[in-house]
């Protein structure tokens, strides 16, 4: 299986490479061609790159969504905590005094 991690990979190579079967047995080498052209492989990765692309692009801004939720979250928290801790000294300044 072939993986299209890299867009230079992608470049380089716009198909997957040819099955180990038109090595071993070069007559199939017109068929294969025939199918990649009837069954317009190269039009179906391309399809399936926008697709992934689309689907990777949206991941990565719902993974961006979740993060800011949880920056926020410990940034109200962490504010709680001042305020408490404020809280607390004022009541002991004021315990104190008296």
């Amino acid at each position: 299986m072939r993986s299209w991690s890299s867009s230079a990979s992608r470049a380089a190579s716009p198909l997957p490479k040819k099955p180990d079967a038109l090595w071993e047995k070069p007559e199939l080498e017109r068929l294969y061609s025939r199918l990649k052209d009837e069954y317009e492989l190269k039009e179906l990765l391309e399809m399936l790159e926008r697709k992934l692309s689309a689907i990777s692009g949206t991941a990565n801004a719902l993974t961006d969504i979740i993060d800011t939720r949880r920056s926020l979250r410990l940034e109200w928290v962490i504010v709680v905590l001042i305020v408490m801790e404020v809280a607390i000294g004022c009541f002991q300044i004021i315990a104190a005094a008296h």
